[in-house]
């Protein structure tokens, strides 16, 4: 059996600490759980770019060393070859994560997810998280860069680990499926800084219809009651949204109508597109999926009367399968 290349060992290293992420997330009873996957969430991800950086420079260890440009001989004239940094031991400094990011060609919307969840991450080490909000957001976060983590694993290295029961429980049933605007205005000031920067950040993602990696994914918890017992249902949802109440969680998910937006959007963006059976039969069947279409009552504050439907951006994933882009110049 042959080496590992360097790529292979930071590739297995990378799962591994995602599946201490998941395990220490998952213990019932570890009080820091949310801030411990954080921080290996991280780090797996950083240990992820780093193979696929490795891989792209043939194994050369010096493309993750940081160059330090200062350095110069005694007689003020710089060094021909490089010089790189280095740390209080004397090893050579390598790129921290956003340096990795920024080194690779990612597309925007898994730049501004990992963006996402570093950002939490600092706020976990740097001061301390203690909100039922932001546990639920947390949740939301972990699930969708857990997905994305798979998805990127199998298309950089052909390495599906579906052997591996990948998920995260959703443990806290005392916190409530949305929160008021009251219960926000209770958060301390930190909390409300991090919560907003995560929502501002679900907020342009909503926008970019050709999104693949979601900033956050909704968990949903349905209890039903039967008389042979109580099983519960869970069902995900895409996120794009701040979570703060209802309405506002309905119209940043749902923020297209029919006539002013999704029809335009066809018609801006598919040569073959016709107002026919075939985009009727399609929208029918899309509309059943809570994942791209929703209804709500005109006066949402009465909740009756009449209703109308309303579109996510992210149904245009799916027309795609159907018609053809026009060809931009």
């Amino acid at each position: 059996m042959g080496r590992k290349s360097r790529s292979g060992i930071l590739l297995e290293k990378s799962i591994q600490a995602a599946l201490s992420a998941i395990e220490l997330y998952n213990k019932p009873n570890f009080l820091y759980r949310e801030e411990s996957f954080t921080i290996l969430m991280v780090n797996a991800w950083e240990l992820l770019l780093k193979a696929k950086i490795l891989e792209d420079n043939d194994n050369d260890q010096k493309c993750l060393y940081i160059i330090d440009n200062g350095q110069k001989r005694l007689s003020g004239k710089t060094y021909k070859k490089p010089r790189y940094k280095e740390n209080r031991a004397g090893n050579k400094l390598t790129l921290d994560i956003i340096s990795s990011i920024n080194k690779l060609n990612l597309s925007n919307d898994l730049k501004s997810q990992l963006e996402t969840l570093v950002e939490i991450r600092d706020n976990s080490i740097h001061f301390y998280n203690e909100s039922k909000i932001f546990d639920k957001k947390l949740l939301e976060v972990g699930t969708a860069t857990l997905k994305s983590f798979v998805e990127v694993l199998a298309e950089w290295f052909d390495r599906p680990i579906s052997k591996y029961k990948l998920f995260l429980i959703p443990i806290a049933f005392d916190i409530p499926d949305c929160f008021d605007l009251n219960a926000f205005s209770k958060e301390s000031e930190s909390h409300r800084k991090i919560l907003e920067y995560i929502a501002k950040q679900e907020n342009n993602s909503a926008k970019d219809t050709n999104i693949k990696h979601n900033i956050s994914l909704s968990i949903g918890i349905e209890f039903n009651r039967q008389t042979t017992g109580i099983p519960v249902h869970s069902t995900k949802n895409s996120g794009n949204s701040i979570k703060i109440d209802s309405e506002d969680k309905f119209r940043n998910k749902y923020c297209w109508s029919y006539t002013d937006n999704l029809l335009k959007e066809m018609k801006k963006r598919y040569s073959d597109f016709k107002q026919d059976t075939k985009f009727f039969s399609l929208k029918k069947e899309l509309e059943k999926d809570v994942n791209y279409s929703d209804e709500r009552f005109l006066d949402c504050n009465k909740k009756s009367g009449i209703k109308k439907r309303f579109y996510s951006p992210n149904i245009m994933k799916e027309f795609d399968r159907h018609y053809t882009k026009k060809v931009t110049q």
